[in-house]
């Protein structure tokens, strides 16, 4: 029987957690940092191989105020990042087969 993974919370002081006007983002890298630096989107993104997409994730997500499509509140942008990047080389599959160039005869 497998195990499932158990989540913990960031050992953060509880005066950093509680308060929303606290000018100093901690970057656990986790992803829970909202929004995110992009600097550190960028280096996600590279580590992926889709380092060009950041910015356009970025520049998406802030339009949207960083809530999913239904108007959910994105808790962990590395989850919205992963599957944003999934989505976009499916796209790109598909783009590909629907190409008048592809043959399946490699």
């Amino acid at each position: 029987m497998k195990r499932k993974a158990k989540r913990t919370v960031p050992n953060l002081p509880n005066e950093v957690r509680k308060s929303s006007k606290h000018t100093l983002q901690i970057h656990d890298g986790m992803g829970t940092t909202m929004p995110p630096d992009k600097d550190v989107l960028l280096i996600y993104f590279d580590q992926k191989g889709e380092g060009e997409l950041a910015d356009q994730f970025f520049n998406e997500q802030n339009a949207r105020g960083w809530t999913t499509p239904t108007g959910g509140i994105i808790y962990n942008w590395k989850v919205c990042a992963a599957e944003w990047i999934y989505n976009h080389r499916q796209e790109l599959k598909r783009r590909l087969r629907q190409s008048p160039f592809y043959s399946e005869s490699f």
